[in-house]
């Protein structure tokens, strides 16, 4: 009898192990967001296909009701500093500074340096 129960109480566990294919929730949506980077740092895609790229993370974001990774918008703002969309970094750099608050220093770097903010 011992053994049928140690035998039944091991088949439970083991089902319950087999059945955690649930995703790990984070505290942010990724997405493909690592992807991205590793492709602008390569030069794979053209600025415009990863501000695109970029833009569709974001709608992702909302659909997902999630919060943004750090460092998309701080991306995303120095994709369009690199195509001459000042507007849309500063856009950009200031959500990144509002999203995260430890950010400031750099986002502020970036605002004065890239953008040209006083």
């Amino acid at each position: 009898m011992k053994h049928i129960l140690t035998t039944a109480i091991a088949a439970l566990l083991l089902a319950a192990c087999a059945n955690n294919n649930q995703p790990v929730n984070s505290l942010y949506y990724w997405g493909d967001f690592n992807k991205q980077q590793y492709q602008a740092l390569n030069n794979a895609l053209t600025p415009q296909e990863q501000i695109a790229n970029m833009e569709k993370y974001f709608l992702d974001v909302q659909s997902n009701y999630a919060k943004a990774a750090p460092g998309t918008h701080a991306h995303l703002g120095m994709l369009y500093a690199k195509v001459g969309n000042l507007a849309g970094a500063k856009t950009q750099f200031k959500m990144e500074k509002q999203a995260f608050p430890e950010s400031t220093a750099y986002m502020n770097f970036l605002l004065k340096n890239v953008v040209g903010e006083k």
